[in-house]
């Protein structure tokens, strides 16, 4: 039971001033740690919350256009958000098995 509140008051001081900080304080009672945890686990990190960063991910690639040069805005300005996005479904790919929902990126990501 004690390594139960130390958890919870280590884990509210973890988020302490975050996003995060709405689900853990609707937990009061340090014995509640698991539940707490168990909430903010699915809520960033759970399958949901891949899903619909994937689906972001794809969005942001699918709506990219390069128009050709411009004042400000050279090829590798287009270029940098597919690597940074590309990136991301790489790394979320490794957290769990993500599949993508368009066809023109699955080679890119299997």
């Amino acid at each position: 039971m004690e390594d139960n509140a130390q958890c919870f008051q280590e884990l509210k001081r973890i988020v302490q001033g975050t996003k995060a900080e709405v689900y853990v304080d609707k937990f009061n009672v340090p014995s509640e740690f698991c539940a707490a945890w168990r909430k903010l686990y699915n809520t960033f990190l759970g399958t949901g919350a891949k899903d619909t960063l994937a689906a972001q991910l794809e969005k942001t690639i699918q709506n990219l256009r390069y128009n050709g040069q411009k004042r400000g805005f050279m090829f590798t300005t287009y270029v940098e958000p597919h690597k940074t996005a590309y990136q991301s479904m790489l790394d979320l790919a490794k957290k769990r098995h993500y599949t993508t929902t368009t066809p023109a990126l699955a080679s890119v990501i299997s």
